[in-house]
């Protein structure tokens, strides 16, 4: 009986450190983050360089969904996935989304793409 008891304790305590240290781990993950954005001092610029090849380059992470209008969909989930990350960077008006998004891809956005900018506004 006793050594089902220290069993039991023992188990219990190998459980708590592992997932204790995994809550951990993830609170320094969002730390890191949360002190990466913060290090932006100038959003626009960040963005108008990471937009295209860098970090807020979303247009590769899409690949392989099919026929044309299956791709031309992805296009847009993409554009809607970078207006989430301008929003959560700190430019939050549609007008100033899309005037960025503009000077970056230097051309008018169309109807279509502009809905997109809508879906990335949405709320979670």
């Amino acid at each position: 009986m006793k050594i089902k008891n220290c069993l039991f304790i023992i188990s219990f305590l190998i459980v708590n450190l592992t997932f204790g240290q995994s809550e951990i781990k993830n609170d320094s993950i969002t730390n890191s983050k949360l002190e990466e954005k913060e290090k932006i001092e100038n959003p626009r610029e960040y963005i108008k360089k990471e937009t295209i090849g860098g970090k807020l380059d979303f247009s590769k992470l899409y690949v392989g969904y099919g026929g044309e209008n299956a791709e031309y969909k992805v296009y847009l989930y993409s554009i809607a996935t970078w207006t989430y990350a301008v929003k959560d960077l700190g430019i939050e008006k549609k007008e100033k989304i899309i005037k960025l998004w503009e000077e970056i891809y230097e051309r008018k956005m169309t109807k279509d793409e502009k809905k997109a900018v809508d879906l990335g506004l949405k709320e979670e």
